[in-house]
């Protein structure tokens, strides 16, 4: 009776095992795992559109080229939200492009940057926009004939 219990025991461990290793090996052993056994990721950057702040959550609305997207984050929403604004450049690290994600790692975030007067003068201040009269002699038509 007792050979059976460890038996059934045995068991139970194995399928237990086996059916929670391949979640385990990936999260612990990636890095260690050749390229052609780790999971593809597709970094999918777009444009935000909207944000919009909830009590426990945050919804973004982005713009990619493989369409547009709506990822809702539920974790970490005071840090995302402040860090995240509209029209910002996100890089977001998903499986594959899907219209709604849930919860994706942010890989980067690019501020948007607004062009001001000051920023679009020229860096040399010695080029001037406008023509300056320039010193000397100046060539007149009715010196120039004899």
């Amino acid at each position: 009776m007792r050979s059976w219990m460890i038996a059934a025991m045995v068991f139970f461990l194995g399928l237990g095992l086996g059916l929670n290793g391949p979640m385990l090996a990936s999260r612990f052993l990636g890095p260690y795992l050749p390229a052609f056994l780790k999971d593809t990721r597709h970094p999918l950057e777009g444009s935000v559109t909207h944000k919009q702040r909830q009590q426990d959550r945050l919804l973004i609305t982005m713009t990619t080229q493989d369409g547009t997207i709506l990822a809702t984050f539920q974790q970490q929403v005071p840090e995302i939200d402040l860090l995240i604004e509209e029209r910002d450049l996100v890089t977001l690290d998903v499986p594959q492009y899907q219209p709604f994600i849930h919860d994706s790692p942010v890989i980067r975030v690019t501020k948007h940057q607004k062009m001001t007067p000051d920023h679009a003068s020229p860096a040399n201040p010695s080029i001037h926009s406008e023509p300056v009269p320039q010193t000397g002699s100046t060539f007149t038509p009715e010196t120039a004939l004899p």
